[in-house]
């Protein structure tokens, strides 16, 4: 279990490293309590011995276990054990420290247990030769007795922890013979930690134990005797107050190991399920972080445009920059938003259909869009939702579109061309100050969750759909809400709603299902004021929504307002309807669509987007607020219905994991405790991110978290594209096409995740063969990043099969070497 040892120059102690994980210790999967997989005590223990045995301290005479190790389903964590400095009898302290295998050198280390070390070469006083000892009366069906109580009380033990095989009782010992299954090795341990574990189920046979769950907590001169032990005998008596004493010898009855005391205490499910990383690991907020920008004395140089009229009239000039001014307003106005985004959308639209501007970049400024400082808030909310449209312009254009966010001071309109020249994608300037938005671990549980009365009633937008009815079940099983207000379009006639009423009636709950469009606003203060005054409204969560994804050129106003109403305006009227009421919560489940800029998710984006920033708003006012950026839900919500086994192959391959529901729902309550009034909270595989991702395509939101080494000489997209012009310029004419034709072929297999180019021939057809409007623009890019030649968001569409992908490409790059 213990790795690499480095001995510390000059301070004489010593640090053990190593990785742990379900693929490298599979067995760790079978050792579950509460819900969650945990290093058994008896695996820090081992640590322990091991670390001794190697600098001459044999005895481990204390240990005691601060926090649970828990191990993810997914990736691995990383292991130190240090150990001090000799001390003046020899004695050594040592900690134990872990973090995610995947996270960067800034990640915090937690520590999970400490204790001491010390030399030894003391002889066993015991043996277990006469078996079973004399007086002892045995267990029936101790095992199967065991184990069953035991699943019924939280330990979920899988085969590999099930040791137990027979068991006798003789006044307050136990005995019993504890063994490894056959298919598990005790090779390479000092003892097996499920051997060791396995010997403490035993102590559960003599009953009495009230405490719920219960783990080892402290640990008192443990010796091993002899390593490698598969099968044991044991004996196991009272050392004190909740302690047992333990000794162990192999089937002959000659000591492996005894334990002067192991002192058990209770444990909450609840603290295991939140030390298992989900808070830690999987909740992030956007911090702004302040960087250095070098004074250049630019100027800005640019055309201002103020909708899509002043893009046309550019039509045959060429200017280098647009300068796009982006005035949205103060105000919780939903009509304000929808003009503000269809406005700059026909913006965006005219400005990529126009060829003459194919290599122009567009500047969009905001005003206070942005929570950019401590203590900070939006203060133009509408210009919030334009920002999320932007940033799907940006992932569909790359490094075309640059957002600022300032405060109109003098010192920032100073700065504003020194940034631009910078190359960041998205800033903030706050008093001539340049801040980036980075992704990063948010802080939990810095407040009190809300309390729900009993009395009071919760209401909850898309309430018969997946996400709504799981945040209702939630909330009568973990917050014991009785009074519930579901609120759907088709209310009592959506499929399952029937059965979940029945499903929460029978928990004790009262529910009211309403057939609400909650972009009515009329229709809304209907169903609240029907919510009668003896259980009066608490709290509002907002999951209801709609998907109507597209590329920007594919969307219109009616494809906006589809997707802003149901998200918008019924939040807007959520806000303003329940300004009088004394609410615990006003949760809106926002997407991460609005934060990261999906490309093909414009409208989405925006209208999250707007939910973050009425967040900020509801904040600012002393309101009740919290905004949830999610992640990949996976196919638990219906808006995702639609999306086939490509994108969800596409998904997987960006590095983005679904969250379970029981994840979903221990981040909703971490929210509600968090100090933030927008988090994100997202699954990453950040392991598999950084071993897809090249250094200059670290997306910025992410360079805070996705930490990628530096580039191999030749192995980024700019060095692609070098050899590729160097192949075009030295072929003979007749092999230029082809030498095009396998560059589609591979970069059409990447984006579709085929593992070869087999299947792409000249004739191929691209939306035959699963490419749509959204994995068009992905190839755009790939090409575009390879022969560095400015191509339309269209170019798939135009040149539909590989061939003619192929031939364009040629003819484009012959037109651009001869200008």
């Amino acid at each position: 279990m213990l790795g690499a040892m480095t001995e510390i120059p000059e301070s004489g102690s010593v640090v053990f490293s190593s990785r742990l994980s379900l693929l490298t210790h599979p067995w760790l999967a079978d050792h579950v309590a509460g819900g969650t997989v945990l290093l058994p005590g008896a695996g820090f223990a081992e640590l322990a011995l091991r670390a001794g045995d190697e600098l001459g301290c044999e005895l481990l005479a204390e240990l005691v276990i601060e926090a649970p190790l828990p191990i993810p389903d997914r990736g691995g964590v990383q292991l130190r054990l240090e150990v001090t400095e000799p001390g003046a009898v020899g004695h050594r302290g040592f900690t134990v420290h872990s973090r995610r295998a995947d996270a960067g050198p800034a990640t915090p280390w937690t520590r999970h247990a400490s204790g001491r070390l010390a030399p030894e070469n003391a002889r066993p006083d015991f043996d277990l030769t006469v078996w079973p000892p004399r007086g002892a009366e045995p267990v029936e069906d101790a095992a199967t007795t065991l184990y069953e109580a035991l699943a019924a009380g939280g330990y979920g033990y899988g085969p590999v922890f099930r040791g137990l095989r027979a068991a006798w009782t003789r006044g307050d010992e136990i005995f019993a013979e504890v063994a490894l299954p056959a298919d598990a090795t005790a090779e390479g341990y000092g003892l097996h930690p499920a051997l060791l574990d396995a010997c403490l189920h035993a102590g559960f046979l003599r009953g009495g134990d009230d405490r719920g769950l219960v783990l080892p907590f402290a640990w008192t001169d443990v010796r091993l005797y002899a390593a490698g032990a598969g099968a044991v005998r044991l004996r196991l008596a009272p050392g004190g107050p909740d302690t047992v004493t333990l000794q162990l010898a192999d089937p002959t009855g000659t000591p492996v190991a005894s334990v002067e005391s192991v002192l058990a205490r209770p444990v909450a499910a609840e603290a295991l399920r939140a030390a298992s990383g989900v808070t830690a690991e999987q909740m992030f907020r956007v911090a702004w972080e302040p960087t250095t920008i070098r004074a250049r004395q630019a100027t800005l140089n640019a055309v201002a445009v103020a909708g899509p009229d002043d893009l046309r009239a550019l039509a045959g000039t060429d200017p280098e920059l647009l300068l796009l001014d982006v005035l949205g307003g103060d105000r919780v106005d939903a009509a304000e938003v929808h003009d503000a985004v269809a406005h700059v959308l026909a913006t965006l639209q005219a400005w990529l259909a126009e060829p003459a501007l194919a290599d122009t970049r567009l500047l969009a400024v905001t005003h206070g869009a942005v929570a950019a400082e401590d203590g900070g808030e939006v203060a133009d909310l509408s210009a919030a939702a334009v920002l999320g449209l932007l940033r799907s312009a940006q992932a569909e254009n790359p490094g075309r579109v640059v957002l600022v966010d300032t405060d109109d001071t003098e010192e920032s309109l100073r700065v504003l061309p020194d940034v631009l020249a910078a190359g960041d994608a998205q800033v903030a300037l706050r008093k001539g100050v340049c801040y980036v938005p980075r992704l990063a671990r948010a802080v939990t549980a810095q407040r009190p969750g809300p309390v729900f009365p009993p009395a009071g009633t919760v209401l909850i937008t898309g309430g018969t759909g997946a996400l709504g009815g799981m945040v209702a079940r939630h909330l009568v099983r973990e917050h014991g809400v009785r009074h519930l207000s579901l609120v759907s379009r088709r209310g009592p006639d959506a499929p399952g709603a029937a059965a979940l009423v029945a499903e929460l009636s029978a928990l004790g709950a009262q529910v009211r299902v309403a057939a609400c469009d909650v972009a009515d606003r009329a229709a809304l203060a209907a169903v609240l004021d029907a919510i009668p005054a003896t259980a009066p409204l608490r709290g509002v969560v907002h999951t209801a929504g709609v998907l109507d994804d597209g590329v920007l050129p594919a969307l219109d106003e009616q494809r906006l307002a589809t997707v802003l109403r149901p998200k918008v305006d019924a939040a807007v009227h959520l806000h303003e309807l329940t300004a009088g009421r004394d609410l615990d919560a006003f949760v809106l489940f926002s997407s991460a669509a609005g934060t990261l800029g999906n490309p093909g998710q414009g409208n989405y984006a925006a209208a999250n987007g707007y939910l973050d920033a009425l967040a900020w708003h509801r904040h600012a006012a002393g309101l009740p607020a919290t905004s949830l950026a999610w992640g990949w839900w996976g196919r638990t919500s219906e808006i995702v219905e639609h999306l086939g086994d490509r994108e969800l192959q596409r998904i997987d391959r960006l590095g983005i994991l679904a969250f379970t529901q029981r994840e979903g729902m221990e981040l909703f309550d971490v929210a509600l405790r968090a100090p933030d009034p927008v988090l994100v909270p997202a699954k990453f595989d950040l392991a598999a991110m950084r071993a897809n991702t090249e250094p200059e395509h670290v997306p910025p939101l992410l360079r805070g978290l996705l930490r990628v080494g530096r580039r191999s000489v030749g192995g980024s997209t700019a060095a692609s594209a070098g050899r590729l012009a160097e192949a075009l310029a030295t072929a003979p004419p007749e092999q230029r096409p082809a030498i095009l034709l396998d560059v589609v072929r591979q970069e059409a297999a990447a984006v579709l995740g085929h593992v070869s180019a087999d299947d792409f021939g000249p004739e191929t057809v691209l939306f035959e063969v699963g490419f749509d409007s959204l994995t068009s623009v992905e190839l755009r890019n790939r090409l575009t990043g390879l022969t560095r030649l400015r191509l339309p968001a269209g170019f798939a569409f135009e040149f539909p099969t590989v061939g003619m992908l192929a031939e364009e490409l040629l003819r484009r790059i012959d037109a651009a070497a001869t200008e």
